[in-house]
């Protein structure tokens, strides 16, 4: 049976100004996420939560 015990990691920081543009961003987060060690396939991703730390953003990629 497959492993399906969740994984994350903390994608960023990135800047508000890095959010003005999407599609910089978009590929920016996608090659961050695209990295992600140990997913069990590349559709394993379950959530993505951004937090916001004195004004640069961050997101939590939980995948299993």
């Amino acid at each position: 049976m497959a492993d399906l015990t969740p994984k994350y990691k903390l994608v960023g920081p990135f800047s508000p100004k890095e959010f003005s543009d999407p599609s910089t961003l978009s590929t920016t987060i996608a090659t961050a996420v695209g990295t992600l060690t140990g997913a069990s396939s590349t559709t394993s991703l379950i959530a993505s939560d951004p937090i916001i730390v004195l004004g640069n953003i961050f997101i939590l990629v939980t995948f299993v």
